[in-house]
């Protein structure tokens, strides 16, 4: 399975230069902000699953074949299940060698379309047509998905603290200090920040505080963009 990483549309997905690397002065200086997040100029948007299997190559993410996935997940084992929504279930899985040879060992969470659920191949296109172009420290990695038959899969970065939801209303949470708090709220701000501010806005339309994905240092990041849409 060779790793597609060009553009579908050739020159329209061109990069913003990273900038040149700043000076000692310049990062002592109060003024200096570090170079922004790379980001596509111009998005581009299958309309259907049928045109995102003509171009599959996305430069953030990998296409899976549904079988490599059963082996990422041991074949879908309930026990390794971390959520479930309208969406279908989420599994906490492993892609490594045995998965695909050569590729780096990552633990990852797999989400996987119920097909009689509340969303549909469009919210799932959405999804990959964003996360699939966009990288920024505070959206949620999209490693790669799985489109072969029916199956319609999303292959994430693995969060391992969880949701803020679970640690604001669950009573077997840790308690969170102002401080990591305001830091959470910081994180998801500059994610929506950097969204709206794309030559080509996106509109989340999709904030809650189950949509906020925290890792072991609660770095905060945004997912689940099946509702976006261009602004």
């Amino acid at each position: 399975h060779g790793l597609n990483r060009t553009s579908p549309v050739g020159n329209q997905a061109t990069i913003k230069s990273p900038g040149k690397e700043p000076c000692k002065e310049e990062l002592q200086s109060s003024t200096y902000e570090p170079p922004r997040p790379r980001s596509p100029t111009i998005l581009y948007t299958p309309k259907d699953v049928t045109e995102l299997r003509q171009h599959p190559g996305y430069s953030n993410c990998d296409l899976f074949t549904f079988e490599e996935l059963k082996v990422a997940t041991k074949h879908f084992r309930p026990d390794l299940i971390i959520g479930e929504g309208g969406f279908g279930a989420v599994y906490r899985g492993v892609i490594d060698e045995t998965v695909r040879p050569g590729f780096e060992n990552k633990e990852v969470a797999i989400k996987q379309l119920n097909r009689n659920g509340f969303q549909g191949d469009k919210e799932w296109l959405t999804e990959v047509s964003y996360l699939g172009q966009l990288s920024h420290p505070n959206l949620v990695e999209l490693i790669g998905y799985c489109c072969e038959d029916e199956h319609r899969l999303l292959i994430y970065e693995y969060m391992a603290a969880g949701c803020l939801e679970k640690h604001l209303f669950r009573r077997m949470s840790t308690t969170l200090t102002w401080r990591r708090r305001l830091k959470i709220l910081l994180d998801a701000a500059k994610g929506l920040a950097y969204l709206h501010g794309l030559p080509q806005p996106i509109i989340y339309r999709d904030f809650k505080t189950s949509n906020v994905l925290l890792d072991l240092n609660f770095n905060a990041k945004l997912s689940d963009f099946g509702l976006a849409k261009e602004g």
